[in-house]
């Protein structure tokens, strides 16, 4: 096994990289709305309906929204079609799935693949960390499980720094991959900057100097259940997979669940919605884990939640218009990092407030900037999500040929960050 999992390391196991889909989403389409050009009343009924799944919101002020068929989809698409301000963009939600799926399975079946050009499962990528871990001791530890989720998976967690790694002291980096299960070029862009710090460290001297400074603390699944179930059940499931009592319908959306402002605007109340945000605040085993461990790695003083799609750097606060009290630091680290990712390969990302986009609240990214994930910090975390390539054309479904080249940008923002953060991070707290 040992031999194995080596191998998969430099050449990609493609026997274990197909997925076996059992959802048909024959009659679901997806639509591109401009909420500039609608009511308020118009895009409020549009977000709550129950048959609206959606897929991405636009610095510009367009969404789009998938219309899902099994839950009264029709109904929505009427809707939809009499608005000026919206069009279709896909009419048929199975051949787009199937299309993804029929590349990845040519893709496979070429010749050998670097591990890097395709997407993993769950057991192959806690498999290639723990490798990774053992190829370079010295710079990275493996820990198994900072907790199991409700199906009994391990969330692993890594840390990553160069010398006197075992400074308790030492500023830290927090990143979490894989909240939204179908947002696969989350977790393989994780992957990517894991990847490029430890194998850069003897050769690059920035990412040497950084090292030697920090240390890097990635959480790769904050949602396991989801992500098993998007490779055997239905690639465009976004929740984890717990049971909602007095409803058939399945799932919390992690991202609406965390102790920060929680049920504050932007989430629902009802658990057949893609943003249900569960029965009470870090409800979820999967947000309790997540937050014990950020809380456990202090000096913390910058975190990432990973997402796709849109290009979107966001930070505090997503749940007011008021700004917080960092936000003139906060927007320079987020103007930065996208200077730094236009950069390389000239995409064009846009650094905002999450508010700016619309209201949302229990989410990752807003609670570790807020007062309980920073009680007993010495820094305050400087949050943010990042919404990753693309901006739609493949959305969710982003070829595995993306994989590299998002990585490749998002190396130098991330380094940017940490820079930043290490000389001069957040103040802490003040309490009265």
């Amino acid at each position: 096994m040992r031999l194995l999992v080596l191998a998969c390391l430099v050449v990609a196991c493609a026997a274990h990289t197909t997925p076996e889909r059992q959802v048909n989403y024959e009659g679901d389409r997806v639509f591109r709305c401009d909420s500039h050009q609608m009511s308020s009343g118009e895009v409020k009924a549009v977000f709550q309906h129950t048959a609206a799944d959606m897929w991405a919101e636009r610095a510009d002020g367009t969404f789009d929204v998938r219309t899902v068929a099994a839950m009264n989809g029709e109904d929505l698409v009427q809707t939809l079609a009499k608005l000026p301000a919206c069009h279709m963009v896909i009419d048929s939600v199975e051949k787009y799935v199937a299309l993804f799926e029929a590349d990845m399975l040519k893709h496979n079946t070429g010749a050998e693949l670097a591990w890097f050009d395709e997407y993993h499962t769950y057991d192959d990528i806690f498999a290639w960390y723990e490798e990774l871990a053992n190829q370079h001791a010295d710079l990275m530890r493996f820990v198994p499980s900072i907790g199991e989720s409700g199906e009994a998976r391990r969330q692993p967690a890594v840390h990553i720094a160069g010398e006197s790694r075992s400074n308790s002291t030492r500023h830290r980096i927090y990143f979490q991959c894989q909240i939204h299960a179908r947002e696969w070029i989350s977790g393989a862009t994780c992957m990517y900057i894991v990847n490029h710090l430890v194998t850069s460290y003897p050769t690059d001297e920035r990412v040497k100097t950084l090292l030697d400074q920090i240390e890097f603390v990635v959480v790769p699944f904050v949602n396991p259940d989801g992500y098993v179930y998007t490779w055997n059940g239905d690639r465009l499931w976004r929740k984890n997979r717990q049971t909602n009592t007095g409803s058939s319908c399945r799932g919390v959306d992690l991202n609406r669940n965390y102790n920060s402002h929680w049920n504050e605007g932007g989430s629902s109340s009802n658990p057949c919605s893609e943003t249900y945000h569960g029965p009470g605040p870090a409800s979820e085993i999967e947000t309790k884990n997540t937050q014990g461990y950020f809380r456990e790695n202090f000096p913390i003083v910058g975190a990432i939640d990973w997402h796709s799609y849109s290009q979107l750097l966001l930070r505090p606060w997503g749940y007011t218009n008021t700004d917080s009290p960092d936000e003139t630091r906060l927007r320079a680290l987020g103007d930065s990092m996208q200077n730094e990712i236009r950069a390389v390969h000239g995409m064009v990302y846009t650094s905002q407030k999450s508010i700016g986009l619309y209201p949302t609240s229990g989410t990752a990214s807003d609670w570790f900037y807020d007062t309980e994930a920073n009680t007993g910090n010495p820094y305050r975390a400087a949050g943010f999500t990042i919404e990753l390539r693309d901006t739609g054309r493949y959305g969710f479904l982003l070829p595995p040929s993306e994989i590299i080249p998002t990585g490749e940008e998002m190396v130098p923002a991330v380094l940017d960050f940490a820079e930043s953060l290490y000389r001069e991070p957040l103040q802490p707290i003040r309490h009265n």
